[in-house]
This record gives structure tokens, sequence and C-alpha cells, in this order.
């Protein structure tokens, strides 16, 4: 009998395959934290071995566990958050117009003293006088 040969296989030098950045790796072992998803299924929308998901999981264990979780915000907190929006744009546009009615008030203000002579801003420091 031929005795088989087997060939040694070399090891890859290090650096060489494919490299992910950290981000990525970083939501992929949260999505394996989460567990909404199995390893299978997370592999393969990343296009990614499981062995790796499991591995970045473990990788990032620790600094997934010190992220402060946030509460999933409920339907009524999103309609909340529309609502305050639109009410924040509202009162810019009143406060953008405020500013142009102030600013043409303070001109007629001028306006009177220069051209008419008339003078008729409050004078707050004058002293009113006794009864």
């Amino acid at each position: 009998m031929e005795s088989i040969k087997r060939k040694r296989v070399q090891k890859r030098p290090e650096g060489s395959g494919y490299k992910y950045d950290r981000a990525f790796k970083l939501k992929v072992a949260r999505l394996y934290h989460e567990g909404a998803e199995t390893v299978v299924e997370i592999a393969k929308q990343h296009g990614i071995r499981h062995q790796s998901v499991i591995e970045w999981g473990r990788q990032f264990s620790a600094e997934l566990a010190e992220e402060p979780k946030l509460p999933v915000m409920t339907e009524q907190e999103q309609k909340d958050i529309d609502g305050l929006r639109l009410q924040v744009e509202a009162l810019k546009k009143k406060l953008e117009y405020e500013q142009m009615r102030n600013f043409a008030l303070e001109t007629m203000a001028d306006l009177a003293k220069t051209e008419l002579g008339i003078d008729i801003r409050k004078n707050f420091g004058a002293k009113q006088p006794k009864k």
C-alpha cells in the first residue's frame, strides 16, 4: 500500500485574511448580547462566520456591560417628542417675528427722535413728581 503523505498546511502569516474594523465588530457583538437573533442569523446578515460572532461577543462583553442601556421609547413618548419638536419650531418662528418687530419699533423710535425731535422711549431713571 502506498502511504498517503499529508501536506503540511502552513499557517497564514499574521495580518493576513479578512480584517474588520472595531466599529463593525462592536456592532455585531452588541447584536449578539441583545439576544434577539441567533448567532447564525447574525452571521448570515453580516456575511461572516458564526465563530467570529461568538468570539467578538466574548471580546467586547466587558465593554458592552459598562454601556448604559437606554429604554425603548413607547409610541406615546415618540408622539410627545414629535409634538415638542413642532412646538419648538413654532416658538422659533414666533421669536424671529418678535425680534423683527422689536427692531422695527426701535427704528421707529430712533426716527421719531431724529426727524421729529420726539423722545418716545421711557426714561426709567427719571424721578416721578411728588403728589
